[in-house]
Parts: structure tokens; sequence; C-alpha cells
């Protein structure tokens, strides 16, 4: 046989270590070589990218400000510090660093993994006693702020930084007398995600409520605190609002997860308060509405809608007639991910229908003030227009976001009339419905302000105080314990 016309062997090559030959053909290689050389290229190529495209000052993702470039000094260059500094920025700030926290979150969805970013897991709530229980009326004991005065020295503004200016709205076509409509929510699915504390049905999410007694119990006595500093010539309102879960959900479906029933534990808190306080139920009249569209999908908040409903219950409890809907001028801000879906680590399921934040402005001329964390004033619209705003951002439409100290003042009325509305975040798409009867709302957010409550309502002349607060507030250690500080 023509030795050329043989096939040729493979040349061989032994590998270390091992015992026997091994046979690779030169294609092999050679593709191999292809392969670490794209490996260097793709590795190159984004260290070019880190060096030479725009770096991002902010995670719209986290809800924070990035690293900045450390400042330069010979002590902060011999201890190794400058180049710590360095490392945090330049890790902190990779161009398209949100987009690629998004596409890990989408791709770890094909694969089945859940994102489980989240602030803390379910907790096994205490059982809810079924008879009403009247605590002791002092407070427990705390340091009552010294200043009645409504700057707070807490170190951050509520105004962000990148929000844009905004004048009064432009007005626009009345809102419908017909509330929009809500989304449809699918609870005879399959459940697709159970994260923590928040659960994903379909489009949607909603936050787990655990009863504690404990809190529950120290919230009342702040209340009868207050009733009992306020005296018998302010009238005393309390609303717990429930979230979502309770809500939208059905109580069937609801049965199999650990949550507390939000209905009992505000018929507790309600049963269980001082006869001087007016309670407003708003948990039955959210009930009837809940094929509205009263809560946001991807944020644990109530829609401005939900807070209507609510405002006319409070009416019936404050003796004056609500405005009809239809008296308010709509704003309509589309593109909203809220809370859950950033808390969800940008869960797909979510972004695939952002919710739109509406707005109602109040009839009548009326202006706001509010002072930021840092202690300065502002004049800014009671519905700010945040069409260019992040879509996290959007609910600071109502009153300017949450800031320690807001007054909104009626032109229309001169009667002397003021209430007084402690609050957490959910009263923020509650008081701009407050505006038409009043001279004066003052808003005290209880979580920055540092005054105490007593004084500033004698100061004020106010005859109404409202505590707003979600359920979950109600559950809040620290928030009830920042309540506690400014009632004294």
């Amino acid at each position: 046989m023509n030795r050329s016309s043989m096939p040729r062997r493979a040349r061989r090559y032994r590998s270390p270590g091992e015992s026997g030959p091994k046979y690779a053909h030169r294609g092999e290689v050679k593709f191999c070589g292809v392969r670490t050389a794209a490996f260097f290229c793709t590795l190159g190529a984004l260290f070019v990218l880190a060096l030479a495209a725009p770096r991002p000052t902010h995670s719209d993702f986290e809800k924070r400000d990035l690293a900045e470039f450390p400042a330069f000094s010979w002590q902060s260059l011999w201890d190794g510090s400058f180049f710590d500094g360095v490392n945090l920025w330049f890790s902190d700030t990779f161009p398209f660093r949100d987009g690629f926290v998004a596409w890990n979150g989408e791709l770890k969805t094909l694969y089945g993994a859940g994102q489980a970013q989240l602030s803390g897991n379910v907790e096994q709530g205490d059982a809810i006693p079924s008879v009403p229980e009247r605590p002791p009326a002092s407070a427990p004991e705390t340091s009552a702020p010294e200043s009645a005065a409504p700057e707070s020295s807490a170190p951050e503004s509520a105004v962000e930084e990148s929000a844009p200016e905004s004048s009064a709205p432009e007005s626009s076509a009345p809102a419908s007398s017909v509330p929009e409509p809500a989304p449809e929510i699918d609870v005879t699915g399959e459940v697709t995600q159970s994260l923590g504390a928040v659960l994903i049905v379909g489009d949607s999410a909603y936050e787990y409520y655990n009863f504690s007694q404990e809190v529950a119990n120290n919230y009342l006595a702040m209340i009868s605190r207050a009733s009992e500093r306020l005296g018998p010539d302010v009238r005393l309102y309390d609303m717990v609002v429930p979230t979502s879960m309770d809500i939208l959900l059905p109580e069937s479906f609801r049965a199999g997860l650990n949550t507390s029933s939000q209905k009992d534990a505000i018929a507790y808190l309600y049963g269980s308060m001082p006869a001087a306080v007016r309670t407003v139920p708003v948990y039955d009249a959210l009930k009837a509405h809940a094929d509205e569209y009263v809560y946001f999908r991807t944020d644990h908040h109530w829609t401005a809608l939900g807070a209507y409903y609510a405002y006319r219950e409070y009416a019936a409890q404050a003796g004056f007639t609500p405005l009809e809907l239809d008296a308010f001028t709509v704003k309509e801000f589309p593109g909203f991910l809220g809370a859950f879906y950033s808390d969800t680590g940008r869960a797909p399921a979510l972004a695939q229908n952002p919710d739109t934040v509406f707005a109602y402005v109040p009839p009548g001329e009326v202006s706001m003030t509010f002072t930021d964390r840092d202690g300065a004033e502002h004049d800014w619209p009671l519905i700010a227009d945040v069409s260019g705003w992040a879509s996290s951002s959007k609910y600071n439409t109502f009153i300017g976001g949450d800031n320690p100290y807001t007054v909104v003042h009626n032109a229309a009325r001169d009667d002397g009339s003021c209430c007084v509305v402690v609050k957490e975040s959910f009263g923020n798409a509650f008081v701009p419905f407050l505006a038409p009867h009043y001279e004066n709302v003052y808003v005290i957010d209880y979580r920055y302000w540092n005054g105490d409550l007593a004084t500033f309502v004698q100061g004020a002349g106010a005859k109404d105080v409202l505590f707003l607060n979600n359920i979950s507030a109600t559950r809040n250690a620290s928030l009830v314990s920042r309540m506690q500080a400014i009632v004294g």
C-alpha cells in the first residue's frame, strides 16, 4: 500500500498526570485557541467599556446615590483608604448597572430561580384577641422632644435632587364620576413566587401582615395618651388602613397563607380605644370597591381612589359633606414601578404591567409649603407634575412626598378651621381631599418631625387631629415608638 494513501495518525499528546495516551486533532486545538481569544477579547471590551462609558451617579433600582470618586489626600494615599475608595467607586458605578441587574433577574426567571432580595421574611403572627381590651392610658416612657417647632434635624432632603422643578399642574378635564376600573387579578392561577414578606400573583404583589400583640397594645396606649394630652376640646380620629392583600385577595385564597386577618386586627384596635377617640372604618368601604383600582400592583400604597373612599368615611365621622369625585381635576402619570418591584429584585412579572398614578386636584385656590429634613422651606404644588420623574418616584406627586412638616392652605376659607394629620406615607394620597374643608391642613410625618404634638395643636388652634397609618405601621415597634415620642 502506498504510504501516502494511508490515513495519518493523530498526533499524540499526554496531559500531566495521565497514564495513557491522549489524542487530539489539530482542529480541536485551533478551536480551543479561538475560544480563549474570544474570552480575552470580551474581557478587554468590558474593561474598555468600564473606563470609557459614562458612569451612573444614582441607582433607581436601589433608590440611593452611588459611591463618589474619593477626594485625594496624601494621608489617604499613605494609609490605603484612597485606593479602597477608588475600588468602591469603580464597582458601584459600573456603566449600565441597573440594566445588568434587571437582565440578571430575567435570566434567573428563565432558569426558574426566584429573586429573594427582600427586607425581611414572613413571621408567625400572634393570635388576635376576640375581646378588645383597654390598655393603660399612659404610653411607655419616652424622652419627649424639647422643641415643638415643626423643623426636623433629620439629615436628608425629601425632594429628589433629580426631580425637575415643577409648577402647579395645568388644568385639564374634570375627573369622570365613574372611577377607573381595577386591573383584573387572577387568584385561581399559580402563585408564581412567594418571596419573604411579598407575594406575587400574576402581575401583582401583596405584602404579608402578621399581628403583634405587644406592639398593638403599645399603639393603643399611645392613642390613649394622645387623647389624654389633647383634651376634650380636640376631636381625635384614628384611621388604620388595610393593605391590598386583605382587600383584593379573597379570604379563601388567603387561608393558605401565613398572614393575619387585617379585619380582625382592626376590630381589636378600634374596639380597644378610649370612647373619646373617633375611629374611621375604612376596611368595609375599601372592600366594597375591591373591583376598582384602589391599590397599586407594583407598590404597597393605596391609590388616590382608595384614599378617596377613606376620605368619605372620614367626612361622615367629622360631620361634613364630602365632594363628589367629579369635583376634582384628574392628573394621570403612567409608568409607575413601586416598592414591590424594587424589593423583589425587579420581578419581570411586575415590570410587564406598570401602574398608573392618578391624582385628584381639589377645586379652589390651594397652596402648599413644606419643610424638608434639613429645615428648609419650599413652596410646592399640592399635586406636582411627575411625568419626567423616575419610575419609582411617581407616588411623590402627592404633597411633595415624605417631609417632616407640611402646610396646605385654602385661600377660599377664612374661618380659622384647621386639621392636623399625623401620618406615614399612606397619608400623602389622602391629604389633598381635605383641602376644600379646612382653611389650613397641617401635616406631620412622625418619622421625621421632632416636635411635641399637644403643644403644636394648641398653638395652631386645631380642633381636629387625625392619626392615619397603614396597618403594618401598627405592628412596627420603631414606628410606634416614634409616635410615642411626639405624643409625650
